[in-house]
């Protein structure tokens, strides 16, 4: 078997799924691999998430050495990949674009095969896999969060996480609705991020989990080390799963020195490529809990990688999957399946619309767990209709 042509399809959908959530468009880039024995492979790349106007140029960078090959040998051929790009693609949208195109890879050896990608991984090791609902915004009034956690209840979650700053919900955008924070003085955010998890506790109880995102990983100001520990400590008692991201990645002496002082289980890695990204903030002492995004990180062997590394250390995996619509989302769900190591999957609902109509298996969350996915490959398709029914929308991407 032969690879005979690589393909970009970039496309746009309006994230409507979650009531709770900005009604705005976001968009996605998918690799289509072809081959000269009529299967092809899909895979996505993080990247088209911020920037899917530039991945076109990028992925066409390296039709060159992959025409040609044999798409089976999916080790050679990443190799060749880093190889050929050694000098721009180490990290960032290079590395992401290489993640994309190894996800395809994966797609086509389990079509080829006929077997769902997680038996290529070594088997299943569990029948149901856990899930939480990405929320994105803590909504104020703490009305509206309520409500918020109520629906995400009644979709079958179990567990929620929610942001540390509190926002009000704009109305629909064209491309990237922007919402505001809630400007509180920081000792009044404490006292709201208590209240607002006293009532939480007190109407859902024990029966719901809930984790904390600081979103500090890609914001121009960054919070300093004081104030994370401060907000840890006032949520320690709501006894919650993990804190996200608390501060920016080049502060990893800070990362060390929060989890040391955290009753919350410390979490991060999603804008981290490649296990020598990894190896410092986890040799550091940094987290408790890595969060690698496939589509980012390098694919889903590097993934692997770095898992295996976090587990030398006795860390586990939440796995990133915040702006997949399709193949990467669907890779980690096989990932999960395959690992003793995954506490949580996470999940976006606000794009379950997308996400039906390119999965082949049914993501269907039930008492704050999915199945295993049975379809051969990654067990995704993408249709013409499909293509059309999400048109791309040009410069959609997300910015901070």
């Amino acid at each position: 078997m032969k690879i005979t042509n690589v393909i970009t399809h970039l496309l746009t959908a309006r994230w409507v799924d979650d009531p709770s959530f900005p009604q705005s468009l976001h968009s996605t880039a998918i690799i289509r691999i072809e081959t000269d024995a009529g299967i092809d492979g899909l895979g996505e790349l993080t990247w088209g998430y911020f920037a899917p106007d530039a991945v076109p140029a990028m992925v066409d960078y390296f039709k060159p050495v992959l025409i040609g090959r044999d798409p089976l040998q999916l080790s050679a051929v990443t190799r060749a990949l880093c190889d050929d790009s050694v000098w721009w693609a180490r990290s960032g949208a290079g590395k992401s674009v290489i993640s994309g195109i190894e996800l395809a890879l994966w797609d086509l050896q389990g079509k080829a095969l006929k077997v769902p990608v997680w038996q290529l991984l070594g088997g299943a090791v569990r029948e149901r896999i856990p899930v939480y609902a990405s929320g994105g915004p803590a909504l104020w009034p703490l009305d509206e969060l309520m409500r918020k956690i109520e629906h995400y209840r009644s979709l079958g979650y179990r567990t929620a996480k929610l942001s540390t700053n509190y926002y009000k919900l704009p109305p629909p955008g064209d491309h990237q609705t922007r919402m505001t924070a809630v400007p509180f003085p920081f000792a009044k955010k404490l006292e709201v991020l208590h209240e607002g998890f006293t009532r939480l506790r007190r109407e859902f109880g024990a029966d719901m989990d809930f984790a904390i995102d600081g979103h500090q990983g890609g914001v121009p100001n960054p919070i300093p080390v004081s104030e994370a520990v401060s907000i840890a400590e006032t949520l320690a008692p709501f006894r919650l799963r993990f804190y996200e991201e608390p501060l920016a990645y080049t502060n990893l002496p800070g990362y060390a020195e929060l989890r040391s002082r955290s009753r919350i289980p410390i979490a991060g890695g999603e804008s981290l490529c490649g296990l020598d990204q990894f190896h410092d903030l986890i040799a550091r002492g940094g987290v408790d809990v890595i969060q690698p995004d496939i589509g980012f990180v390098g694919g889903l062997a590097e993934t692997v990688r770095v898992m295996h590394h976090a587990e030398a250390h006795n860390l586990s995996t939440a796995i990133h999957t915040g702006a997949s619509m399709g193949p990467s989302l669907a890779a980690s769900w096989h990932l999960a399946a395959a690992s003793h190591s995954v506490d949580w999957l996470e999940h976006v609902q606000a794009a379950s619309s997308i996400q039906r109509d390119i999965l082949i298996d049914d993501f269907t969350v039930t008492d704050g767990n999915v199945g295993l996915p049975t379809a051969p490959g990654l067990g995704v398709s993408l249709p013409a209709d499909v293509i059309e029914k999400y048109k791309f929308v040009p410069s959609s991407g997300e910015r901070t």
